[in-house]
């Protein structure tokens, strides 16, 4: 056995936690116990975590790096990255390309192509591609820069899908345009996840785009019109649909108070924490150049200098903390971090819960889903300093 961790409190089926022990072993969970003691392992090492909790490592599917690097950096400059996403609980991401020119996506899927041959090397797994645009609509830009923003092509896409070989997973468009309308299915087609983003799409456009086989939508209520009483819009499309949501839960994206309407109203296993983090997050507050922009953040909001919203900063750990916030239960907390955004790109088989078999990606956390570690595949990767767990 490579690793054990004891006294845990492991999350079950029917949203309550109970006291049990994991063993590990090449990379993946060997063994799982309840029983007052767990059979000792020889050379094992063995974590002590009495009163913590577990779960299945934080996937993020929305996330442009961070302290000052997006993912087309060089092997150190990843390093910094990880380092960061670990002490956040996360094992998994999406390294995610905001809209640019044909040329530099194709450098940008080849630049992770390299570094995902070297995955069973890195503290976190690089799971894919999230292409977020150039198919965009001008009005509901962002922080995209308007002058890479197009209509697709099907020659533009079919070349985009032969170079990643299956390394896109997800790709968010505006489904409005008659021209992106119609790359969907052939997106679909290829296994790739299409999402609704950066839009005027009214619900009627939405359910087209669904039914075509779309089925998620970036980063829910950002980017797009507006709900009101009398109008329906891509929420309510995505709702009645049953498509998965991404839910930046920061505060600053939506209120706490449209967090929980949208929690309790929606089938809470398509609810999707992601970041959005960009290379401001992990800065101190100040003014950054990022793209041939200036990025401000400052009190917990990262923002284009006229003010609009550009990312998140916080991590998938405070993000699951603002959920338990609007008064939801942990275990409904970390599995819209874990095991929802596994099943949402197709690899909840060996990823997103804690079964024998599955990746030993793990985070031990206390009750306000502070990390105290984080596992991947069997190796620590991250101790918290405030809480030095005993290992034997």
């Amino acid at each position: 056995m490579q690793l054990v961790i004891k006294n845990v409190l492991i999350p079950q089926n029917n949203s309550i936690f109970l006291k049990g022990h994991i063993g590990v072993d090449q990379g993946k969970i060997k063994c799982i116990y309840y029983t007052e003691n767990m059979p000792d392992s020889e050379y094992a090492k063995v974590v002590e975590a009495e009163g913590l909790i577990i779960s299945s490592g934080f996937i993020d599917t929305h996330n442009h790096g961070g302290n000052g690097y997006g993912y087309n950096c060089e092997r150190n400059e990843l390093n910094i990255i990880e380092n960061r996403l670990s002490s956040l609980g996360v094992t998994s991401v999406l390294a995610t390309w905001e809209s640019s020119t044909h040329e530099d996506t194709l450098k940008f899927i080849k630049k992770i192509q390299n570094i995902k041959e070297k995955n069973d090397l890195n503290n976190v797994e690089i799971i894919g591609i999230h292409l977020e645009g150039p198919f965009f609509n001008e009005s509901r830009k962002g922080m995209h820069q308007e002058r890479f923003l197009r209509q697709a092509s099907k020659k533009e896409v079919n070349l985009i899908l032969e170079t990643s070989c299956g390394l896109v997973k997800v790709w968010s468009l505006a489904p409005e345009f008659k021209e992106n309308m119609n790359v969907i299915e052939m997106i679909v087609n290829s296994g790739v996840s299409v999402a609704l983003a950066h839009t005027e799409a009214d619900y009627n456009i939405a359910m087209e785009a669904f039914s075509r086989g779309a089925n998620r939508v970036t980063h829910a209520f950002n980017a797009m019109p507006a709900l009101n009483q009398r109008y329906h819009g891509i929420i309510n499309a995505a709702w009645q649909y049953g498509a998965f949501m991404e839910l930046i839960a920061d505060n600053h994206h939506i209120s706490p108070t449209v967090m929980k309407m949208l929690v309790s109203a929606s089938d809470s296993d398509k609810i999707l924490l992601v970041s959005d983090n960009n290379e401001c997050s992990g800065l101190m507050d100040g003014s950054y150049n990022v793209h041939d922009r200036r990025l401000v953040v400052t009190n917990g909001r990262l923002e284009l200098e006229s003010g609009v919203l550009a990312g998140g900063i916080i991590g998938l750990n405070q993000s699951a903390r603002n959920i338990m916030n609007c008064g939801f239960s942990a275990w409904t907390a970390l599995k819209m971090a874990s095991e929802n955004p596994a099943r949402a790109i197709g690899i909840f088989d060996r990823k997103g819960s804690i079964a024998t078999g599955k990746d030993a990606d793990l985070v031990i956390l206390d009750g306000q889903l502070n990390v105290i570690m984080t596992i991947k595949a069997g190796r620590i990767v991250y101790r918290s300093e405030n809480r030095n767990l005993e290992i034997k």
